[in-house]
């Protein structure tokens, strides 16, 4: 509901949903008697206003009273509000909507959904991959958030009165399982890099070390992207496989994602030596070569030059950790590796924040503050340096 004021009179405006994707209010207009106090204008302009939109909230959602939990996906979630998140998650929840929400709930009336079928539901869901382990708390509370989050936008639409996942007690996420590499670690890495025979993985795995960079934002770096003058890589765009559309770019995951990191002397060879060998293949492969050339050319590309697969990332990652014999990790990992290490060594939450393009130091120091061992070792020696000088001292 909302009240504006226009000259000596009011207009209410109470919203009945969504038509076509357009928002549709009813409204009123009221004019208070003269001779009332300021107090007791705002007093029954508000009356007036409740009574009005009590009067509409009796009619104005017949028309949904029908609308399967099929069809507002279909027919409003989809053309609404679907095509304003980023294309990955967009992919993401028409996936988990289709293929985990649909089949449950599809021919439900969307506003008899009840939290007892939010719970029937949950205890419902299983593994479809044929791995015999229960499905993992993460997993089913990614797909809850999921559901929350279109029955919030019909609940917002005023479609529904409530969404009835508030009354039903979330999958605990736990604690974010992403692993960081130890510091001693990342020294066999940086001392065995040389001696690996994959260019594009050496140079890959050398950038989410040295700059935390993601997955997707490694995909889409083009040579206008780094400035060797200046020692400074910018991030301006993701490229990331998108199921049924192939690889898409887009840009980064928020406006603190778009950002310029610094690149020390040593990354600054590895890239020069890098693109004097890309350009050799791309002159060997002469026609067979199928991507941008100069400053648009892509980084890392497939052997002929189109643009790599998020799972080739991961793929030239994990050839590598297991030739090195170090533990296993994620790109993420890498990412994770490398805030934990500033953090170790004394940097900032803001300045790691602005260099990992989150907006929030806390959840920064939150999640990436407690994974180096070397850390929390040389912490306990300053105290225990602390302590005996304390009681030097005394003596």
């Amino acid at each position: 509901m909302h009240i504006q004021k226009r000259n000596n009179s009011y207009k209410v405006y109470v919203s009945i949903g969504y038509e076509n994707g357009k928002h549709k209010f009813r409204t009123s207009t009221y004019t208070p008697p003269k001779g009332m106090t300021s107090k007791q204008e705002q007093k029954a302009v508000l009356e007036f206003a409740e009574a009005f939109e009590r009067k509409v909230k009796g009619g104005a959602n017949i028309k949904y009273t029908k609308m399967t939990f099929k069809s507002f996906c279909f027919d409003l979630y989809y053309k609404t509000h679907l095509d304003t998140l980023k294309p990955k998650t967009a992919s993401g929840y028409k996936i988990v909507i289709e293929n985990r929400l649909i089949p449950y709930f599809g021919d439900m009336p969307i506003n008899n959904i009840t939290p007892l079928d939010i719970r029937g539901w949950l205890s419902s869901l299983d593994r479809r991959d044929g791995k015999e382990e229960d499905l993992s708390r993460n997993t089913a509370g990614s797909w809850f958030r999921t559901l929350s989050a279109i029955l919030g936008k019909a609940y917002e639409w005023e479609i529904i009165d409530e969404n009835p996942c508030k009354r039903v007690k979330a999958p605990s996420k736990p604690q974010s399982d992403v692993q960081a590499l130890q510091l001693e670690d990342v020294k066999k890495i940086i001392t065995k890099l040389p001696e690996y025979s994959d260019n594009r993985a050496r140079l890959f795995i050398l950038l989410v070390l040295n700059t935390g960079i993601r997955e997707a934002e490694a995909a889409g770096l083009e040579w206008r992207d780094i400035n060797l003058e200046k020692h400074m890589i910018s991030i301006n765009r993701t490229s990331q496989y998108i199921p049924g559309e192939g690889m898409i770019e887009s840009s980064p995951k928020s406006k603190t994602s778009v950002r310029s990191i610094p690149i020390s002397d040593n990354l600054i060879k590895e890239i020069e030596a890098y693109k004097v060998w890309q350009n050799k293949e791309i002159e060997r492969l002469d026609e067979l070569y199928q991507g941008n050339k100069g400053d648009r050319a892509k980084l890392f590309t497939t052997w002929d030059g189109k643009p790599v697969f998020d799972s080739t990332l991961r793929d030239w990652l994990n050839k590598f950790l297991v030739w090195c014999e170090v533990p296993h990790v994620t790109v993420h990992g890498l990412r994770h590796t490398f805030a934990s290490i500033l953090i170790a060594n004394g940097t900032d939450a803001r300045t790691t924040a602005a260099l990992l393009g989150h907006s929030s130091p806390a959840l920064v120091m939150n999640v990436y503050a407690n994974t180096q061992e070397e850390a929390k070792t040389r912490a306990i020696n300053n105290l225990d340096g602390i302590f005996n000088s304390e009681s030097s001292a005394s003596d």
